[in-house]
């Protein structure tokens, strides 16, 4: 099981978590994202979190994108967050 890669993702799932309560939206794929982390499916997860954020226009902060960002290199899967619309990273 790789571990880091679980606590970035449940970290940067925690706090989209946070913003879609805030906005008062029920986002059930943010709990799916937890299973695929705790499943060691890390590829996956960041390629539904990053559906997730598009769909409903969520904000990644910097320093989240920073980390999925070195997360997704490290898996040898760099190009996943590409698909980020532009305007949902915050800086």
């Amino acid at each position: 099981m790789d571990y880091y890669a679980g606590f970035i993702l449940v970290q940067v799932v925690g706090s989209l978590q946070l913003q879609a309560d805030e906005r008062g939206i029920s986002v059930v794929a943010l709990r799916s994202m937890r299973e695929l982390a705790a499943n060691d499916e890390p590829e996956i997860a960041i390629d539904h979190l990053v559906n997730t954020v598009n769909s409903f226009g969520l904000t990644l902060k910097r320093d989240e994108y920073d980390r999925l960002s070195a997360l997704a290199v490290r898996l040898e899967y760099p190009d996943v967050l590409t698909d980020i619309r532009p305007e949902l990273m915050l800086s």
